[in-house]
């Protein structure tokens, strides 16, 4: 059996003569990048130094610390030679009654005392002092034509064991002609002084035992003893002991970054804090003091710190009770006590200091001690709170581009557009824009259509605290002629404009909870023929 189908209709469709080719205008919605970054973010990502950190409510600072005078005891030469003389003259001698009395070959004792203050450098008053090494001289020059024993001690210096010193020099000769001397270290000796007036003395005894010869005294003998106490150091000082000699310190503080980055002077700081850390074992109550703190700037002009409060220092130290102890001290310069803020705000190049001391008279008990072990060190950490403003920093960088061999096929892609959409919470306002170069430096185009504001600044109350984040949109636009354009760019001109919160009139802080949210998105129009793939 056979089935016929059949038509009596005309064909309408002439199948060779369709049209085989085909244009589809497909667009595309992409998410290319969404996130969010907090200032904490940023602080870790760019702090490889450990420069920056943040107070208990979050506020950033930055901060560096560096030792402004760091005091060891051991390396003064706070105790200088001291020299003593006394002299028997022939009057002391030859018209005593007991010596003209005598008879040949009697002993007759010819006896001083004299008080003497023992020298230290700077204004001092000596009290005790325990020996680290150093050497006693005395040395003997006789010209009474008697033989005998000069012997020189004291109750006020005593050995090791705590005898009182003594010692003696036999005069061997009756010619008039001698010269003798003992020496001896005074390692652990102890010398020990007894107020006189406004001075500190103490006695050495003198005890010359001549022998008569029968020689009669002539008019010029005399007996000369000279003593002297050289290389000289010590254990121990007690008393009072004035540091304004040697607590001194002068110098001056390179400040590169103003001068590197001249844009900053634009930048104005609210509170910059120096916090001073002192450690003491110095057994002296002082008053630290900052002078001739001047600021320079690159024009010359100059600013003089002044402070409205809490100086000089009262530097901390241990009693008489705490000999060997550290006292700690902890003192604050910032915008409540000093205008130092106005010294920074004047962008200097360099900042200029002096350190000196003298004694706190508001204390009482003015009994000073220093052991050979005693130390201070003054410390400074400069801390800048990012409490700000900022007028204007303008940027510009130039960044080399190239798309690559194969380039981008306008034949397929009508336009992309490329939407940038922020909520802000940081209290800065970026201008920017991307021009794009030819080989030439010639500008060809720019990424943005319009000049303005890209990233809002967020509103802050008068205490520059968050308010409120910002909302900004902004567009891209790349239409087949400016992608075209591409193929010739080959650097890319970076111009940003950064101003914080309110044009930079107030100042504004930073803390690190505050967040940059952001959503990149690529809408793409395209064009597909079937004759073109």
């Amino acid at each position: 059996m056979a089935l016929v189908i059949s038509s009596c209709h005309k064909e309408y469709f002439q199948l060779d003569k369709l049209s085989d080719e085909m244009e589809i205008r497909p667009h595309l919605v992409a998410p290319l990048i969404q996130g969010s970054v907090s200032m904490g973010d940023i602080v870790e990502l760019f702090d490889s130094a450990s420069y920056l950190g943040e107070f208990a409510d979050g506020l950033i600072y930055l901060a560096f610390s560096d030792t402004l005078l760091h005091l060891s005891v051991d390396t003064l030469d706070l105790v200088i030679d001291n020299y003593y003389n006394e002299t028997y003259f022939s009057a002391d001698v030859g018209t005593d009654p007991q010596f003209l009395a005598s008879s040949i070959g009697d002993t007759v004792h010819f006896q001083k005392s004299t008080y003497y203050s023992f020298q230290t450098e700077g204004d001092n008053r000596l009290d005790s002092i325990v020996f680290k090494g150093g050497d006693m001289q005395i040395e003997i020059v006789s010209g009474f034509r008697h033989r005998g024993v000069m012997t020189v001690s004291s109750e006020f210096i005593r050995d090791p064991g705590g005898n009182p010193y003594a010692n003696s020099i036999i005069i061997t000769s009756a010619a008039g002609d001698f010269t003798g001397s003992i020496n001896h270290s005074l390692e652990g000796y102890s010398l020990e002084s007894i107020k006189q007036g406004d001075s500190s003395v103490f006695r050495v005894d003198y005890d010359l035992a001549l022998i008569n010869s029968g020689n009669p005294v002539g008019p010029t003998e005399s007996c000369a003893i000279n003593t002297s106490m050289t290389d000289l150091g010590f254990y121990g000082l007690f008393g009072y002991l004035d540091p304004s000699e040697w607590v001194t310190e002068r110098g001056s503080e390179e400040i590169p970054i103003y001068a590197d980055f001249p844009a900053l002077s634009h930048l104005k700081l609210a509170d910059p804090r120096i916090e001073l850390h002192t450690a003491s074992s110095l057994g002296i109550p002082f008053e630290l003091m900052l002078d001739s703190v001047i600021a320079t700037a690159e024009d010359m002009s100059t600013l003089s710190l002044e402070f409205y409060e809490g100086h000089p220092f009262k530097i901390p130290a241990p009693s008489i009770f705490q000999v060997g102890e550290t006292a700690d001290g902890f003192f604050q310069i910032n915008n409540q006590t000093s205008n130092f803020h106005e010294l920074l705000n004047l962008a200097p190049n360099s900042l200029s200091y002096r350190v000196s001391a003298g004694i706190d008279q508001d204390i009482p008990d003015q009994n000073h001690f220093l052991l050979d072990t005693s130390h201070f060190m003054l410390e400074a950490e400069f801390l800048v709170p990012m409490d700000l403003r900022y007028t204007a920093y303008a940027m510009q960088d130039t960044l080399e581009f190239e798309l690559g061999e194969e380039g981008i096929d306008t034949t397929m892609v009508k336009e992309v557009q490329l939407n940038i959409r922020t909520v802000n919470e940081l209290p800065v306002e970026l201008d920017l824009q991307l021009l794009l170069l030819d080989e030439s430096y010639q500008a060809i185009d720019s990424v943005f259509e319009q000049e303005g504001v890209f990233l809002s600044a967020s509103e802050v109350d008068g205490d520059g605290v968050l308010v409120s984040a910002s909302e900004q949109s902004n567009q891209a636009n790349f239409p087949a002629e400016k992608l075209g354009k591409l193929e010739q760019v080959r650097f890319l001109v970076v111009v940003a404009r950064l101003v914080t919160s309110g044009q930079g009139e107030d100042y504004v802080k930073f803390y690190s909870d505050y967040s940059l949210d952001f959503d990149i998105s690529l809408h793409a129009s395209l064009r597909i023929n079937t004759q073109e793939l």
